[in-house]
């Protein structure tokens, strides 16, 4: 997904201490610290507020995501009217 040296520098740019950055996630700093070694992968939910509290903006991955989404409903809609 995202190396933990790229979790490690977004959280650093940001300001934020591994403490800060659990305090956030409602995780422990040792768990941030194991994402940032690459020890495991935080979960979904914990990279997207990672990348919030960050600063770093979804919105293109939204955008591609619901782009995905809606041809793949388009090409449902297409088999079932066949």
């Amino acid at each position: 997904m995202i190396s933990g040296d790229d979790l490690k520098a977004m959280r650093k740019k940001a300001g934020l201490t591994q403490k800060q950055m659990a305090d956030k996630l409602n995780i422990t700093r040792e768990t941030v610290s194991n994402y940032e070694l690459g020890v495991g992968e935080p979960r979904i939910s914990h990279f997207f507020k990672w990348l919030a509290y960050c600063k770093i903006d979804i919105n293109p991955l939204m955008i591609q995501i619901r782009n995905i989404s809606n041809k793949l409903t388009n090409q449902e809609d297409i088999k079932d009217k066949e």
